[in-house]
């Protein structure tokens, strides 16, 4: 087996995880915003990569994240069917919360000025109402060349069923906007609904030319240092691609930065047998959370973006702005704690390069959490002096020390936090008190327990090498394409065959992943249905494991529907919406470790720290000298991150050494 490499840039860090026949290598350096090639490029350095040598590189992007948050992707135009220019600007009619009066549409990213329409018309049944006239889009072509936009979307109404047209429309296209990226709504989402089709494609084709000129540069970069295998890039299903089909399905990457710390989750729950996660990633800017269910990812066939709606499978997942960078500051007489953050420059105070408001990681130097032998990034000193001038900067305000202005503000960090886990459970009838809690990010174990004690949770684990678990936790992923297709039926007959479109699907699916038969035979496809009692508008995905929808099938269906909603009608009859397959192709996988075995660098030694607003002197112990168990107060050392284990909780080494962090030493 040849070296395999993972690469997840965060907002402050950028993580590196190199595993070979030899053992396995970390890297983390300071992220570099202005060229997020560079980071990779210093991380693959710092870990003396020979790319020559490398079978696998594989890499989790939030550059089409980004452009979408910041609203900085390319000019697009929107071409449609006349008649249906105002649909996407209309939207839904519905409010996401309808009692509040400030609420306001979201922001569509085409203004209405740039949506162009031709003749043409496809009914929902795919009979040609009205012939594509070539003409109506040989002026739209000539409108986009003048006005230079660098993108466009194609969504004419009803191309789900027969895409005919918008092929047609393409390649009349293509002859006058050669080199600009063309979208095509079949393509990027062959289903219902016009309005969630629409928006997907264009919020494709938004980002698209951001996230194709960074992935070319960086192909490149790694082509130049002797990389010699295609660049994989981490898709929003927790699967991977290669970084051309990244660059022509953009809207794939959107979630490819966080999901490998869940996929990472879902292995390390199979290896301490806990099948039920709650995984929080706490990197410099963020706090990622996600749900493992009987050793399953949760998935998602659709969400939203700023209110726009997005057709496309991702991990189900909420994300705050609650980094470790994130700032603390008074707003309305009020504590606040982010979602703005310091970012990789200037950084928390604490990091000694020039920052000077406070932030979570300079509570956590005040308070003693952070030793003082912990380097950031292994490299820098942190600057405990600054740290407390910053804090108390806004103390002063609140007639409080700045130990006690760091407490205060890490107690509302943690709520924060606990909020965003509240809503992929409690929020869906789950207790987080039946799951454990996995832990990562250069943030995480630091903050782990505590949110731990909000939320009645009694376990937590604290992966191997936490600090750039995410990256780790790319190299687990598989080869994944999912494909849909729109399949309206009734099921009302005993059982219902669908062996046809499942056939066509995988055939889709092999022809996607440019797969021979030999290949084929040795991929597994995984199959859901789209389901709802007749005359709702939204399904539910339930697994179908052959091709029959028989009796069971449906009365998984009704369980599934009482485990979301709290309810079910056995009796209502049930219609199929949409059937989805997925293909799957095993990457090759190395050995698994106990982590890279790196020192944190503490040796023996003491230090006091706040708990409670009192201080306690506890031990620092390195990681790597971990034995037998370790009752808190403590603090456990190690090069990516910090484990703080409180008063009242235990710690032990658990299997591939993954720490096990219980409440009073519950066995």
């Amino acid at each position: 087996m040849g070296t395999r490499i993972a690469v997840d840039i965060g907002g402050t860090f950028t993580d590196l995880v190199m595993e070979s026949d030899a053992g396995s290598r970390i890297s983390k350096v300071l992220t570099t915003p202005e060229d997020l090639v560079q980071g990779v490029l210093g991380a693959v350095e710092e870990a003396g990569a020979d790319l020559e040598d490398v079978s696998l590189f594989i890499h989790g992007t939030t550059v089409g994240l980004n452009t979408f948050l910041e609203r900085s992707g390319g000019k697009v135009a929107l071409v449609t069917t006349r008649g249906y220019r105002d649909a996407y600007i209309i939207g839904r009619g519905h409010r996401p919360d309808m009692y509040d009066l400030k609420y306001q549409k979201p922001a569509p990213l085409v203004e209405r000025d740039s949506i162009l329409e031709i003749d043409e018309r496809i009914s929902a049944s795919g009979e040609e109402l009205l012939p594509l006239d070539a003409n109506s889009v040989e002026v739209v072509a000539k409108a986009i060349a003048e006005a230079e936009y660098e993108a466009v979307a194609v969504s004419l109404i009803h191309s789900y069923v027969d895409p005919l047209h918008e092929i047609e429309t393409r390649n009349i296209l293509r002859k006058s906007l050669p080199d600009i990226p063309i979208g095509l709504s079949h393509e990027v989402a062959p289903e219902w609904r016009e309005y969630e089709r629409t928006s997907s494609t264009v919020t494709s084709v938004y980002i698209t030319p951001r996230v194709r000129d960074y992935l070319s540069r960086l192909s490149e970069a790694l082509r130049d240092q002797g990389l010699s295998v295609p660049l994989h890039i981490t898709q929003s299903n927790g699967g991977a691609m290669i970084a051309d089909s990244a660059a022509d399905r953009a809207v794939l990457t959107l979630y490819s930065g966080p999901v490998g710390g869940v996929i990472g989750g879902r292995e390390v729950g199979r290896q301490a047998d806990q099948p039920d996660l709650i995984c929080i990633d706490m990197g410099g800017t963020s706090f990622d959370v996600s749900i493992v269910r009987g050793g399953q990812v949760g998935m998602q066939s659709e969400f939203e973006l700023q209110g726009l709606p997005i057709l496309a499978p991702a991990v189900e997942l909420v994300s705050i702005g609650a980094g470790g960078g994130s700032l603390i500051y008074e707003r309305h007489g009020g504590l606040r704690v982010g979602p703005e953050s310091a970012g990789s420059f200037p950084g928390p105070a604490s990091y000694g390069r020039g920052g000077v408001r406070p932030t979570v990681s300079d509570a956590n130097v005040v308070l003693g959490r952070i030793p003082r032998a912990q380097k950031l990034a292994g490299s820098f000193t942190l600057d405990r002096g600054a740290a407390e001038d910053a804090l108390a900067s806004v103390a002063d305000f609140f007639d409080l020390t700045a130990v006690e202005l760091a407490e205060q503000a890490l107690d509302v960090t943690h709520f924060v936090m606990a909020e965003a886990i509240r809503e992929l459970t409690v929020e869906r009838g789950l207790h987080p008190k039946d799951f454990a809690i996995v832990a990562f990010g250069g943030a995480g174990p630091l903050h782990a327990a505590f949110l731990a004690e909000e939320l009645e949770v009694e376990r937590v684990l604290i992966p191997a090498d936490p600090g750039v678990f995410s990256a780790w936790g790319m190299l687990q992923g598989d080869v994944r394409h999912d494909a849909v297709t729109t399949h309206y039926r009734r099921l009302d007959q005993p059982y219902v065959d669908l062996t046809e479109p499942i056939e066509r699907l995988k055939d889709k699916v092999c022809h996607e992943m440019e797969v021979d038969e030999d290949q084929r035979a040795g991929m597994r496809f995984e199959t859901h249905v789209e389901l709802r009692y007749v005359g709702q508008e939204y399904s539910l995905p339930i697994p179908l494991m052959d091709t029959v929808a028989d009796a069971e099938f449906k009365a998984s269906f009704h369980a599934r529907y009482e485990e979301r909603y709290g309810h079910c009608n056995p009796e209502a009859p049930i219609e199929m919406v949409a059937i989805r397959l997925t293909g799957i192709r095993e990457f090759e996988r190395g050995p698994t470790g106990e982590g890279n075995g790196q020192s944190g660098g503490a040796g023996e030694s003491r230090e006091q720290v706040i708990f409670s607003g009192r201080s306690v002197e506890v031990p620092i112990v390195d990681r790597a000298d971990l034995s037998g168990r370790l009752a808190g107060p403590a603090i456990v050392m190690e090069s990516s991150t910090t484990t703080v284990v409180p008063p009242g909780w235990e710690l032990r080494v658990g299997s591939q050494g993954h720490l096990v962090m219980e409440r009073g030493g519950r066995q």
